[in-house]
């Protein structure tokens, strides 16, 4: 399956994108935003039912970022958009990851079957929070969640709706 945008395409991620995954991660910027992988690179290469893993690529087919749809529920149809990143310094800052974001939802909706997708992001970041808050229109905090720069940030909940989404495209 291959979700195809104007400029970009989401793939499945296979375990040939990890020196591009532990690169990114090395990244202190990218770092910094996205906190340590934990999980992210034994969930790529052990699948598990409740979650698919896409890679995403330019039209030229150049590598430049990731996004893991996490915790999908088709009883109750909602899912987390749960890691979402353009890995590629020179990539960021062009709209590549709303592009992302709303194949992703697209799929989520059209191809899952789900009624609710919702994002987390913190509070610091405010490059997500720009992207999330251009395509989400109800968004939630959780107070003082994440420690960095010797300080609590709140942890910003974004949430849409099927319908929303609809009204949207």
């Amino acid at each position: 399956m291959i979700l195809e945008g104007e400029r970009v395409r989401l793939r499945p991620a296979t375990a040939d994108d990890l020196p591009a995954y532990t690169r990114w991660w090395t990244d202190p910027e990218f770092l910094y935003y996205m906190g340590p992988p934990g999980e992210t690179f034994s969930a790529l290469l052990s699948a598990q039912a409740n979650q698919i893993n896409f890679s995403l690529e330019t039209k030229e087919g150049r590598l430049v970022g990731l996004l893991f749809l996490t915790r999908i529920n088709a009883h109750d149809r909602h899912c987390e958009l749960g890691v979402v990143a353009i890995g590629e310094r020179d990539c960021r800052g062009q709209g590549l990851g709303t592009e992302m974001t709303r194949l992703a939802l697209r799929f989520c909706f059209d191809e899952l079957g789900m009624h609710q997708v919702h994002i987390r992001t913190a509070e610091f970041n405010e490059r997500a929070r720009r992207c999330y808050g251009r395509i989400f229109p109800h968004q939630q905090r959780h107070r003082q969640w994440a420690w960095q720069d010797g300080r609590f940030w709140d942890e910003v909940y974004f949430d849409i709706t099927e319908e929303e989404f609809a009204a949207l495209s």
